[in-house]
């Protein structure tokens, strides 16, 4: 597969979650044209969530992103190539 580029990656993340949210605290039929207090809430905390979870996920990522560097300089140099 080609590289993906970074912009629609960007573009991804709060596309889902928007998508997310809004399934989890709209309902599908609105009788109001204003969120309700309820909604409103709702949508609060499943944004700072997935933004949460999201920027856990990159972090861990990139520490075995690191890990895996590092085992493989360790394997280079144990087998004299570099």
């Amino acid at each position: 597969h080609p590289p993906i580029p970074a912009l629609s990656l960007a573009g991804a993340v709060p596309r889902r979650m928007t998508q997310a949210c809004h399934r989890k605290c709209v309902p599908p039929h609105y009788k109001e044209p204003e969120l309700s207090k309820g909604e409103s809430v709702c949508l609060d905390r499943c944004v700072a969530k997935y933004l949460d979870v999201h920027e856990r996920m990159g972090k861990k990522l990139t520490e075995l992103s690191l890990q895996d560097e590092e085992l493989l300089k360790r394997m280079q140099q144990g087998t004299g190539t570099a």
